[in-house]
């Protein structure tokens, strides 16, 4: 007689299945479900509690840019809040149970992922950029929500380092704008936000910024340019357009050191003094425009931040935990996963400036 050993799957190989918002095609969006592929030993499974939607980018994607239309169907979406459910053998550092803040998934088998953020479970790798972020024990995971796409804004902020009492001007207030707005007005500084979107100016004005100016008013500029006192100190461009890139150049404070050509010193006296361009936004066309139409020369800075790294992600949680940004602003409108595909309409026509999906 002969015996057949028969030995239970390991339960890191088992497929999970869930579901996700997928893009199905341009401008198609569907729910259906989606097969993670079997965990390595050096990645967790999380299940997920909430995600944000990050409009800019995945409004692109649904309209077929960043290489999109080649690659339907796609999860979308890299703003993830999840409780980890499994962990494997070569797992350091997180456990069971532990309540994280994450992006960039592990793909899935059976759908493509640009970044495949919106579902209901994951599996993350536990080194390197894209490891999740610890949240708080006993914490409201809701509150972190704003945590992965609020800490790109951090990194630009950061980037300029900006000083109490200096005037800081945003270009365009979609999500980035707005919460470059919130921290540099948690570093001292005197903001002023502009857009062409009324709602997103009146929900600026709500979120106590110094000055809003309508981008539509014949007269913005010049109104820019009152308040600035003909310029300011720092400009970050979030518009990701070429009005705003052009706008944002002209409203670059131009420095008062060296009036005169015959005397100059040597340009590492001055360079502390120069302004500073952010340029925050992703451009799906270019830009075409003569630096020195804007740049007299010599005293600006421009800076252009890389995606954010563990370390601002971590930042972001802690300021969220010590109370010093919230994300109350940003977290109003919260759906269901199947609501999701009317969601994306709303904050395509500007009806809603932010949207959270309630997964558990």
């Amino acid at each position: 007689m002969k015996y057949i050993l028969w030995r239970q799957p390991e339960r890191s190989r088992i497929m999970r299945k869930g579901k996700a918002v997928v893009f199905e095609a341009k401008n198609k969006i569907a729910v259906r479900e989606i097969t993670l592929r079997p965990m390595e030993k050096n990645q967790m499974l999380t299940e997920t509690l909430y995600t944000f939607v990050s409009p800019g980018t995945e409004l692109r994607v649904l309209h077929g840019f960043y290489g999109a239309e080649g690659r339907y169907p796609v999860v979308p979406g890299y703003s993830v809040v999840a409780r980890i459910t499994e962990v494997g053998a070569e797992v350091r550092g997180f456990r069971v149970g532990d309540l994280v803040s994450c992006r960039n998934p592990v793909p899935f088998a059976d759908v493509d992922s640009m970044w495949g953020g919106q579902a209901s479970l994951h599996a993350y790798v536990a080194e390197g950029e894209d490891r999740p972020v610890l949240l708080p024990e006993n914490c409201d995971p809701f509150d972190y929500v704003i945590a992965e796409v609020s800490s790109i804004s951090l990194r630009g902020v950061e980037s300029a380092i900006p000083r109490p009492g200096e005037k800081a001007l945003v270009v365009g207030q979609g999500l980035i704008g707005a919460f470059s707005a919130e921290f540099l007005k948690m570093y001292g500084c005197a903001v002023t936000v502009c857009d062409i979107d009324d709602r997103r100016l009146a929900e600026a004005r709500e979120r106590g910024v110094s000055a809003v100016v309508d981008l539509k008013d014949p007269d913005a500029e010049n109104r820019l340019k009152t308040i600035g006192n003909g310029g300011f100190d720092i400009v970050v461009e979030s518009s990701g357009s070429t009005p705003g890139f052009q706008t944002s150049s002209r409203m670059i404070r131009r420095s008062s050191l060296n009036p005169s050509p015959d005397c100059r010193e040597p340009v590492r006296f001055s360079r502390e003094d120069w302004p500073r361009l952010v340029l925050q936004a992703n451009y799906v066309a270019d830009v075409s425009l003569n630096p020195f139409s804007f740049f007299e020369g010599e005293g600006v800075i421009v800076l252009t931040p890389f995606d954010r790294s563990v370390e601002d992600r971590q930042k972001v949680v802690e300021l969220l935990r010590s109370g010093r940004v919230s994300g109350a602003a940003y977290t109003r409108n919260c759906f269901t996963p199947e609501e999701m595909p009317e969601v994306y309409g709303k904050l395509d026509c500007k009806e809603i400036l932010s949207a959270v999906c309630r997964w558990k």
